[in-house]
């Protein structure tokens, strides 16, 4: 389940059917990309957005030839953990699960996921199971009424322009190269409406998990990205308190 790192610009996608999309819950700080709405939308067209978990631990070769450490039992703050997991809204409905992809992997602390689901894990030993209700304060807060706005059609590029429909998902592109996904939520003959929050904004969220495996973290994947330059006023997106 994505963090959305990747710098590279998104490459446009046949447009399909849209259908309700899983969860990314990796993803904790999305930049707003509407100070360049028009470099935003050269990131194309996507109707089929998969929020999906994603292993975003970065690994690099050790040094030296220390005796290795023994393997952790418990769950601590720096571990890399393997977790598969179910995830329900509060209706009960399903919005994603780790069977098609496999457990999340990720590091506790690095703020690779959403907050509660950090917290959740800490303790707990391998074969453990668990079901918690995350409220949407450590998920993803409540839905932004900045983040829906109406974008002249003028601007929008015309080979995305033509594949627009109402339910799909433009997938833009902030300044420091983060994917956002944007729902079109109305289109007239001037003007598109873009919903930029998150498809779980406002929503408690409640996880069936089972912690799978439990190891030490690879050197250099203290946080996620951007390794020892990092700290309290760094823009990585992590929750470094």
């Amino acid at each position: 389940m994505a963090k959305t790192s990747d710098k590279k610009p998104v490459k446009k996608v046949e447009t399909k059917t849209s259908k309700a999309a899983p969860a990314k819950v990796v993803s904790k700080n999305v930049q707003d990309p509407t100070k360049n709405i028009e470099k935003a939308l050269e990131a194309g067209l996507d109707s089929q957005v998969e929020y999906a978990y994603e292993d975003d631990s970065k690994t690099k070769k050790g040094k030296g030839k220390d005796k290795p450490k023994p393997k952790p039992t418990k769950v601590e703050q720096g571990l890399l953990v393997s977790v598969e997991y179910v995830g329900k809204l509060k209706s009960g409905e399903e919005f994603d699960n780790s069977k098609a992809h496999g457990p999340i992997q990720f590091v506790v602390g690095n703020g690779q996921v959403i907050k509660g689901f950090d917290k959740a894990v800490i303790g707990m030993k391998i074969g453990d199971k668990k079901k918690f209700t995350i409220p949407k304060v450590d998920a993803y807060g409540d839905a932004n009424p900045a983040l829906i706005q109406q974008i002249p059609l003028s601007k929008v590029p015309e080979n995305i322009k033509s594949q627009l429909k109402v339910g799909g998902f433009l997938v833009m592109q902030s300044p420091v190269g983060q994917q956002v996904p944007a729902k079109v939520i109305k289109l007239d003959k001037d003007n598109v409406s873009l919903d930029m929050n998150h498809p779980l904004a406002g929503q408690d969220l409640t996880f069936d998990i089972k912690l799978v495996d439990i190891n030490h973290a690879p050197e250099g994947s203290e946080c996620g990205d951007c390794g020892d330059n990092c700290g309290d006023n760094c823009d990585c997106g992590h929750d470094h308190k």
